[in-house]
């Protein structure tokens, strides 16, 4: 049986998400990104990096942002 896919963050660009993708992927963790990025066609809501339920909080530790157990929070670079 397949985990359910559950939103890891939500980025204002697509080029954002597929880094932390990217990363992920390196290490393993399934994910995948969706939706379209504000800059594009009026998207609103952002884009999403999704990843396994199941692999959420390790999702979360690989790329160093646990924010209070959130699991959808908007991406945030130095």
């Amino acid at each position: 049986m397949n985990a359910q896919m559950v939103p890891l963050m939500t980025y204002s660009t697509r080029v954002e998400a597929d880094l932390d993708r990217i990363a992920l992927e390196a290490e393993g963790v399934p994910c995948v990104v969706v939706g379209v990025g504000t800059a594009w066609e009026g998207g609103i809501d952002g884009v999403r990096l999704l990843v396994p339920e199941d692999q959420l909080e390790r999702a979360r530790r690989i790329l160093g942002r646990d924010r209070d157990g959130c699991t959808d929070f908007q991406a945030s670079r130095p």
